[in-house]
């Protein structure tokens, strides 16, 4: 099983509000790519926004799926969205 570290989270984290931008809603895959390990979270999420500021709230996932692919196949990972959700939470 690999462990998704701290460093992983936030990298993910800052590349999933660069593709949400100024969305409300967003179905798609971000991609993480190290030299041990491919990986991509593909998800739904509707993202809450403060309607005066437009700033974000809250992104509520309707569905989500981490894979992580290394040489040899798929393996399992400690990957948890309320983990994630801290991350992003810490930057809005």
């Amino acid at each position: 099983m690999i462990t998704i570290t701290k460093q992983i989270y936030e990298e993910i984290a800052e590349l999933l509000l660069e593709k949400i931008r100024e969305k409300d809603f967003f179905n798609g895959t971000v991609e993480y790519d190290t030299d041990e390990f491919y990986s991509s979270l593909t998800c739904t999420l509707i993202i809450c926004r403060a309607p005066e500021t437009g700033i974000i709230l809250s992104v509520l996932p309707v569905w989500w799926n981490y894979d992580i692919a290394l040489i040899d196949g798929e393996q399992q990972s400690d990957f948890s969205w309320n983990t994630l959700n801290r991350f992003l939470e810490s930057r809005f």
